[in-house]
C-alpha cells in the first residue's frame, strides 16, 4: 500500500497562502463564537466528564448494545445488518438502492466518504445528490470535503460562484472573474444568493428522489432511537420524502440510554456550530414502511480492543479538534488524505485502514494540546497521537526519526547526560542540519537559543518547601448545598421567548400569545389570508410532494433552554407541514414548556410508554440556515424562512381550521 505523501502535500497547501487565510477565517470565527456559549454554560465540564463517560460505557457494553438496538428495529421491522468492510457495505447500499430506482438525496455522511459510497453509487448508474450545502459544493467541484461540519470551508465565496457558474449555469457579477474585491456587504449578500441558488437546484432533487440516504449522529439502543442533527433541513426533506430511508453508520455510533443522549446533545452544536441547540433534531423510532440500517465495522471492533487508544471511539464527529489545530488551519483538510482530516482524523484513519498508508499522518501535530481542549468528550488527542508515533516507530514504518529518538530517550534517563546535553546545546546547535532530523526541522523551523536561566537552575531557587511529615492538612468542607426551586411556568415562558428571539437575527421567527383560542385563530386566519388555499397546509391535510406557502402545525413540548418545538409526527408524511414550507406557524399551549432538553427526551421516553406520542419526533429550533459559504449566516437553507410559535391558554382546534370553521 503507497503511503500518503503527507509532507510534499503539506508544502504545496502552504505554499498557498489563500488556503491559509480562507480556513483562518472560518475556524477562528466558530472558535471564537463557542468560547463565548461555553463561558455561558456553568456546567460545561461536568457535561464533558458525563458524555466521556457514557460514551466509555457504550464501548465496554458495545456487542449488547447492538444487540439490543437491533431488537428494537426488529420489532419495528426494520431491518439491520452489520458490514465488516467498505465493499460489502457499499454492495448492499448499491443493491437496496438499485432496487427501487436510481435517484438518491444524500445527506451529509462521513461514513459514507470512509467507504467511497458515492463512486460506488454513480459507478452502478445511480444518480446521487449531495444535499448538505457543503457537500453539495464540493461535490460539484469534484472534491473531498476538507471538514467534517464544514466541507467546503477552504473554498472563498468566488471559488464557489466559479462552482455554480460552470456546473449550474449559475449568472455571476464582473468583480467574481475581474480579481477586483468588492465591499464584504457586497460578497455577503452574494454568499447569499449562492445558497439560494442551491436551495431552488436541490428543491427538485428531493421532490423526484427515490432513496434518501442519510447517516446518523447517535443510535440510542434501549429504544432503538435513529438521531440525526442538521441546520438546513436537507435531512428531513431527505429522510421523509423518499420511498426508501437508508441509513449508514459506524458501530461506535451507539449510546446507551436516552439520558446519554441528553448530555452530548447538549454538547455536539456547541462544539460543531456554537449553537446551543441545532435547528432540526429528528428522532426516529417509527416503523418506517422502507427503511434500512447499514452499520459499518472496518477497524472499530479491533479499536474497541486497544486499551490504550479505544477512546478514540467515543469522537462526536464535532470538528473542534480541526478549528483549534494550527496544522489544520495552515494546511486544510486535504492536505491529510483520508476521510477524516485534523487530529482526530490522523489517530482514525491508521486504525481504520492501517499504519502503512497512513503512518506520516501522527506527526502532523505540534502536540500544543488544543484539540485535547477542545474535544467535548475529553479524548486525550495529544497524547494519543504520541502514542501512534511511537508505534509508528517501534513497527518500522517510520524510520526517519528512529536514532533521534533512541538518543533522547537514553538522555532523558540519565540527569548527568541531560546536564551536559543542555552545556552543549549553543555548540551543538549550529550542526543540527547534519542529521536527518535536523534538516527536516530546519527547513521550515529555526532552533531555538538556550534558555538562561536554565530551567534547572531557576528550580533550585524557586523549588516549593514539602510540609514536614506528621502534620495534617484540615480536609476541605464542602460547601452546604442549597435548593434551587423549580422555574415555574412564567419564568420558563421569558427564557423560552429570549432563546427564541435570538433564533431569527433578521426577525424570522416570532411568538404571539393569547389567552383565547378565537383570538389564535383569528390570527391564523389573518395570516392565511391572501395566500391560495392550495398553498396552506395544516397538519392533518392529506398533501402532496410540492412546495406550500403557509404550514400549521401542533407542537408537543416547548423548550425553554433553547427556544425549541418538539413536533409528534405519527407519520413523515406529516413532516411536510414543517418543511415544504415558506413559514411554519407551530400552536402550542404555555402548559407544554419544559426547562431543558434533558427534560424533553425524558418526557418523550414517557409518552412513547404510553403510547401517547408516536414513534418520530423532531426538534426545530428556529428557522432553517445555513452558514456553508465563508461562514455568512444565510436563513432560510433548505426549509422553513420563518418560524412563527402561537401560544394559546385554550386548545385550538387545527381541525377546524382546516374545514373553515
Amino acid at each position: 500500500m503507497n503511503r500518503w505523501p503527507m509532507r510534499s502535500v503539506s508544502r504545496e497547501k502552504l505554499a498557498d497562502s489563500t488556503l491559509g487565510d480562507k480556513v483562518h477565517r472560518a475556524t477562528l470565527h466558530t472558535l471564537h463564537n463557542r468560547a463565548r456559549l461555553v463561558a455561558s454554560i456553568p456546567e460545561w465540564g461536568e457535561l464533558r466528564q458525563r458524555a466521556r463517560e457514557a460514551r466509555l460505557r457504550a464501548l465496554d457494553r458495545h456487542e449488547a448494545l447492538l444487540d439490543e438496538f437491533t431488537r428494537q428495529l426488529d420489532r419495528r421491522g426494520v431491518p439491520v445488518t452489520v458490514a465488516s468492510t467498505p465493499t460489502e457495505a457499499c454492495d448492499l447500499i448499491t443493491r437496496l438502492v438499485l432496487d427501487v430506482g436510481g435517484r438518491v438525496t444524500k445527506s451529509k455522511s462521513m461514513t459514507s466518504e470512509e467507504i467511497g459510497l458515492n463512486a460506488a453509487l454513480e459507478s452502478a448508474g445511480a444518480k446521487v445528490t449531495e444535499t448538505d450545502l457543503g457537500e453539495l459544493i464540493v461535490q460539484l467541484a469534484g472534491q473531498a470535503p476538507s471538514h467534517v461540519t464544514a466541507p467546503a470551508i477552504h473554498l472563498s465565496t468566488e471559488d464557489i460562484a466559479l462552482i455554480f457558474r460552470d456546473k449550474l449555469g449559475m449568472s455571476i457579477p464582473a468583480w467574481v472573474t475581474s480579481g477586483e474585491r468588492p465591499e464584504e456587504p457586497t460578497r455577503k449578500a452574494f454568499a447569499r444568493e449562492l445558497s439560494l441558488e442551491a436551495r431552488r437546484v436541490l428543491r427538485a432533487r428531493f421532490l423526484e428522489a427515490d432513496v434518501g440516504i442519510s447517516g446518523a449522529n447517535f443510535l440510542v439502543a434501549e429504544s432503538g432511537t435513529i438521531v440525526l442533527v442538521e441546520n438546513e433541513g436537507n435531512i428531513q426533506l431527505t429522510t421523509c420524502l423518499p420511498r426508501r430511508h437508508i441509513v449508514l453508520a459506524g458501530i461506535d455510533k451507539l449510546v446507551e440510554t436516552e439520558a446519554d443522549l441528553a448530555v452530548l446533545l447538549r454538547l455536539l452544536p456547541v462544539s460543531a456550530t456554537a449553537q446551543r441547540q441545532s435547528c432540526y433534531v429528528s428522532l426516529f423510532a417509527d416503523p418506517h414502511p422502507d427503511m434500512h440500517v447499514v452499520l459499518i465495522d472496518h477497524g472499530r471492533r479491533a479499536l474497541m480492543d486497544d486499551p490504550e487508544q479505544r477512546d478514540l471511539l467515543t469522537c462526536i464527529r464535532c470538528g473542534a479538534c480541526m478549528n483549534a489545530c494550527p496544522v489544520y488551519r495552515n494546511v486544510g483538510g486535504h492536505a491529510y488524505g483520508g476521510a477524516y482530516p485534523g487530529p482526530i482524523g490522523s489517530l482514525l484513519m491508521p486504525h481504520l485502514e492501517g499504519m502503512g498508508k497512513w503512518a506520516d499522518l501522527p506527526f502532523a501535530s505540534s502536540l500544543c494540546g488544543a484539540c485535547t481542549e477542545a474535544c467535548p468528550v475529553q479524548i486525550p488527542l495529544h497524547e494519543r497521537l504520541l502514542q501512534l508515533r511511537a508505534r509508528a516507530v517501534e513497527s518500522g514504518e517510520v524510520t526517519e526519526l528512529g536514532l533521534t529518538l533512541r538518543a533522547a530517550t537514553v538522555a532523558m534517563q540519565s540527569r548527568t547526560l541531560m546536564s551536559l546535553a543542555g552545556a552543549l546545546y549553543p555548540l551543538g546547535a549550529p550542526m543540527a542540519a547534519l542529521a536527518p532530523a535536523g534538516r527536516a526541522w530546519l527547513s521550515s523551523r529555526t532552533l531555538p537559543s538556550r534558555s538562561s536561566p536554565t530551567f534547572r537552575s531557576w528550580w533550585k531557587q524557586h523549588e516549593p518547601r514539602v510540609e514536614a511529615p506528621g502534620r495534617r492538612m484540615e480536609p476541605t468542607r464542602p460547601a452546604p448545598q442549597t435548593e434551587v426551586p423549580a422555574p415555574d411556568t412564567a419564568d420558563l415562558l421569558k427564557r423560552f421567548a429570549r432563546r427564541l428571539a435570538d433564533l431569527g437575527p433578521g426577525g424570522e421567527s416570532e411568538l404571539h400569545r393569547f389567552s383565547q383560542a378565537r383570538q389564535a385563530v383569528e390570527f391564523l386566519r389573518k395570516r392565511m389570508d391572501g395566500i391560495d388555499p392550495a398553498g396552506i397546509l395544516i397538519s392533518g391535510q392529506a398533501s402532496d410532494k410540492r412546495g406550500y406557502e403557509l404550514g400549521v402545525t401542533p407542537a408537543a413540548a416547548l423548550i425553554a433552554d433553547t427556544g425549541g418545538v418538539v413536533l409528534d409526527l405519527p407519520d413523515r408524511t406529516l413532516g411536510r407541514a414543517s418543511t415544504l414550507v415558506e413559514t411554519h406557524i407551530v400552536v402550542a399551549s404555555p402548559s407544554q414548556v419544559v426547562a431543558t432538553l434533558a427534560d424533553a427526551l425524558e418526557m418523550r421516553s414517557r409518552m412513547r410508554r404510553s403510547e401517547a406520542w408516536s414513534g418520530y419526533q423532531v426538534i426545530v429550533t428556529g428557522p432553517s440556515r445555513t452558514a456553508d459559504v465563508e461562514k455568512v449566516l444565510v436563513i432560510p437553507a433548505h426549509g422553513p424562512r420563518r418560524l412563527v410559535v402561537v401560544l394559546c391558554e385554550e386548545p385550538v382546534d387545527l381541525a377546524a381550521l382546516r374545514r373553515g370553521g
